[in-house]
């Protein structure tokens, strides 16, 4: 296995972060690992929180998840890259698992399925109103996929004009550049739900990005 960096945007995560890392420090993976915490612009604790778990912090002004992880992947020094959102965890053996789909199919990028999960601290009436998802599935979701760093130079980062979408975007111009992609039917995320998910507040923008998404790819000859 080569050296690693996980890469993990952080917005108003103080109450979450430490959960995210300390699910990638449970991860069995025996290089070397570089975790590092994007703060986005968070007005609470989130910056401080994280140098308290003694991991890379970075500080920017906010400019949404795709500018948090384009800072990040400029600052990694692993060859390969994991992506995981500061609210969501890693499941057990995550990482070797994507690892060896990687490895066995001679793929540049592997991805896997998720799982969601309300976050526990809510109350009954606040669980009530999220809706999460039965069973496994997959998608497009950072935290699903294990990437190697070569691929990034040759992809491109992330449109840091989305404020949603932008990891569809990715992989549609992932698929354009024609690298050997891999899937893993495992679950290597769980996906945190919560009042403040990004695509629960803006889900307005959300769609708006995805149909600008497609008229873009029909345009295409």
């Amino acid at each position: 296995m080569g050296s690693l960096s996980v890469i993990i945007p952080a917005y108003q995560a103080e109450r979450y972060v430490a959960e995210a890392v300390a699910s990638v420090r449970a991860q069995n993976w025996p290089g070397t690992v570089e975790i590092i915490v994007v703060d986005d612009g968070s007005a609470d604790r989130t910056a401080e929180v994280a140098r308290q778990l003694g991991v890379t912090v970075l500080q920017k002004a906010q400019g949404g998840a795709a500018s948090a992880r384009n800072v990040g992947l400029r600052a990694a020094k692993g060859d390969l890259i994991a992506l995981l959102d500061a609210d969501d965890l890693f499941t057990a053996g995550a990482l070797d698992a994507l690892y060896a789909a990687m490895t066995e199919q001679k793929a540049d990028a592997v991805f896997a399925m998720a799982e969601d999960f309300v976050s526990p601290e809510l109350t009954e009436a606040q669980q009530a109103e999220l809706r999460p998802r039965n069973g496994a599935y997959g998608g497009v979701l950072p935290g699903c996929s294990l990437i190697r760093r070569t691929v990034f130079e040759t992809v491109g980062l992330f449109d840091e004009t989305m404020k949603s979408g932008e990891t569809v975007d990715w992989q549609m111009k992932l698929r354009d550049a024609g690298i050997k992609t891999a899937q893993l039917s495992a679950v290597t995320l769980r996906r945190r739900l919560h009042l403040t998910n990004t695509g629960r507040l803006q889900r307005s923008n959300e769609m708006a990005n995805y149909a600008a998404l497609l008229r873009k790819r029909m345009k295409r000859p």
